[in-house]
């Protein structure tokens, strides 16, 4: 079978060995690759010196049906996300974006979507967006790229919302005693993801708490909170 060519965004890696790496990457247009890269830290070579996470790069790959990693045999790294690297805060989120696109997208073929709100989110805190505005923004797009984006009624009123864990969707507090309460800057700021409107400000506290909310549901969808909540969330999530 002829090697296949992507490009893709390094999400993780783990050495192998002295030289080589397993590597998880999201693509373009093949899902999520694990693959192993034999001699990938080896210099000069097919790998530029090995992978690193939060870079992008064209990758060539062979792939078998069936077998459980994929054999790498180039990377060509073309971009590398830096402010994650200085900002402790952007490290955090963007570690939960990373969370979130792996595990949203593992074992599935990933809408091209997917690779865009990862890429644009990193792009972002690159060119000075708050890190909570990024991940919000991103953990939105990852989750409706996956179908499993919560439906926003704008009917109701902002000061009377709250968000139904079970259906997904916002609902009346007082018709939904068991829903999670949310502040009218949250609603605000999920009404404005839903009309795609970037250009509406919002306060940095309204940001944090919807991406709080995001990540809870987020943790429902997948029966489990991927292990970047703990620290990207200190203040713990809804339960």
């Amino acid at each position: 079978m002829p090697p296949l060519h992507t490009t893709g965004i390094c999400l993780r890696q783990w050495p192998f060995s002295e030289t080589s790496q397993t590597v998880s990457i999201l693509t373009l247009d093949r899902g999520l690759v694990r693959g192993l890269a034999k001699g990938a830290r080896r210099m000069p070579g097919s790998f530029g010196g090995g992978f690193e996470p939060l870079t992008m790069g064209t990758l060539i790959f062979f792939h078998k049906a069936g077998r459980e990693l994929e054999t790498l045999s180039e990377w060509q790294e073309s971009k590398s996300w830096r402010t994650p690297r200085r900002n402790a805060q952007a490290n955090r989120a963007a570690l939960a974006m990373v969370d979130l696109a792996e595990k949203l997208n593992r074992g599935a073929e990933v809408e091209q979507d997917a690779f865009w709100a990862l890429h644009n989110g990193l792009d972002a805190m690159e060119m000075g967006c708050l890190p909570d505005e990024a991940l919000c923004r991103t953990l939105w797009l990852l989750l409706q790229a996956a179908g499993f984006g919560p439906f926003v009624d704008e009917r109701i009123a902002p000061n009377q919302a709250a968000f139904d864990p079970e259906a997904g969707q916002l609902c009346d507090f007082e018709a939904n005693a068991g829903a999670w309460r949310l502040s009218p800057g949250t609603v605000k700021v999920l009404q404005s993801l839903v009309r795609e409107d970037d250009e509406l400000s919002h306060e940095p506290e309204a940001w944090a708490k919807s991406a709080r909310l995001l990540a809870a549901w987020s943790s429902r969808i997948l029966g489990e909170a991927p292990p970047s909540w703990s620290w990207t969330f200190p203040s713990g999530l809804p339960e």
